[in-house]
């Protein structure tokens, strides 16, 4: 991502911040509550944000972020800027109806938004095989038009390959992308 490209984050967004760029003293300061971290001590672990790197906001709420995602890749589009924003969320926000709502009008919109799902296969303590039919959660963008790709988490190469070919669907003015990351908590 470019720098003008924004993200928004869930609880587990410390990798998230880091790889955009974040300032690392920032983040350490404000796990810690010191007044020169990035929320000024006040956000803690699980509210980061760093203007100059692009991260918007990272919140704790499932499926928060999303929809803030989807308005910020719009204002993108409203004002004919050549940036996308991506939104991390695990596999339980895509159980959330603001998750379908955003998914449709991203998609019905043709917004610049990366949609990554990090499927760990648990919602709080509920395995997803228990929530869900079928571990494949591509099929839920899917069923909005969205383009997606379901891909192993924890191998980088594949990770930075699908990632790139996401970003460049996006760029190249096709619409939202959904990209579903395999791991394990």
């Amino acid at each position: 991502l470019n720098k003008e490209d924004k993200i928004y984050s869930t609880h587990r967004c410390h990798a998230h911040y880091l790889a955009k760029g974040g300032n690392l003293n920032a983040m350490i300061s404000e796990i810690h509550g010191k007044a020169g971290g990035c929320c000024g001590g006040r956000g803690g672990s699980m509210h980061l944000f760093d203007d100059n790197a692009g991260i918007v906001a990272s919140l704790p709420i499932v499926a928060s972020v999303i929809p803030l995602a989807v308005g910020s890749a719009l204002s993108f589009k409203l004002k004919k800027m050549d940036c996308l924003a991506g939104v991390f969320f695990g596999d339980g926000a895509t159980e959330e109806g603001v998750y379908h709502e955003s998914a449709n009008f991203a998609k019905t919109h043709n917004l610049p938004v990366l949609f990554i799902c990090e499927n760990n296969l648990y919602s709080v303590y509920t395995p997803l095989n228990q929530r869900q039919p079928d571990n494949d959660l591509t099929r839920l963008a899917k069923s909005h038009g969205i383009e997606s790709i379901q891909c192993d988490g924890n191998d980088i190469n594949k990770v930075k390959a699908v990632s790139q070919e996401a970003v460049k669907y996006i760029r190249d003015k096709n619409g939202p992308y959904f990209i579903q990351l395999d791991t394990f908590r």
